[in-house]
């Protein structure tokens, strides 16, 4: 018995892969979704150990000096001070009449003078008029004057006191600065407060006014001067 055997056919599947007509596209995340991956990839990694301290503000202080106010008796200082000065120009012109009368070479030229302060009086060569052999003559006629030294002398203290009596920041604008005997004679020239003021103001006529001089030449008041100042009018009071 002839046996045959056929192999069994397997018909191949009706179902067949089609390719998709629908291209992909990158989707958004929605907010929710968003928010979820913020939190669960935080920005920055936080390490306690490598925080930079935030710097802390620094404090500055100022300190403003204001000075004193003017002294309630400045009136009658200021008024031995315009006394003080009409004395000097009256032992001046005496001093300039009787050099004019002796040594008419040197009244014809213009020179300044100051007190030191040993009470000593100083020829000034202002003008660069005199000579070596006429500043050493000035010096020895000048300190000759009794009555000139004298007048310069009280002029001096009276100047020291004006300023001294005026306010630092205010009144009659000379209480700003520190006058003193050591610095007087770098400051002012008695001699120029009493040359012939010409009608045109110049550097000249300025110096003719006590406080042009102080204003150009005087040493500004500070909060340390001020107490040394100070602490010697309290010292004069105390023992007058």
């Amino acid at each position: 018995m002839a046996i045959s055997l056929n192999a069994a056919l397997i018909q191949p599947s009706a179902a067949q892969l089609s390719q998709s007509s629908q291209p992909l596209t990158a989707k958004t995340l929605s907010e929710d979704l968003l928010k979820t991956a913020v939190n669960i990839n935080p920005a920055a990694i936080y390490h306690p150990g490598d925080e930079t301290p935030a710097p802390s503000p620094t404090m500055e202080s100022i300190e403003t000096w204001i000075g004193r106010s003017q002294s309630p008796d400045f009136p009658q200082v200021a008024e031995r001070h315009k006394n003080a000065h009409q004395s000097l120009k009256y032992s001046f012109e005496e001093f300039q009449s009787a050099l004019a009368h002796a040594y008419p070479d040197l009244a014809d030229k213009k020179f300044g003078f100051t007190i030191q302060a040993d009470g000593s009086l100083k020829a000034l060569n202002s003008s660069g008029q005199l000579s070596s052999s006429d500043m050493n003559r000035l010096n020895n006629l000048l300190n000759a004057s009794s009555s000139l030294k004298s007048a310069a002398s009280s002029y001096r203290d009276a100047s020291i006191d004006l300023v001294a009596a005026d306010s630092v920041w205010g009144g009659s604008y000379v209480g700003g600065y520190n006058l003193n005997k050591e610095n007087f004679a770098n400051t002012i020239d008695l001699g120029a407060l009493f040359l012939k003021k010409g009608s045109v103001p110049n550097a000249e006529t300025l110096n003719g006014f006590f406080s042009s001089q102080l204003w150009s030449k005087g040493e500004r008041m500070t909060r340390e001067t001020e107490t040394v100042m100070l602490a010697e009018r309290n010292k004069i009071d105390v023992t007058a």
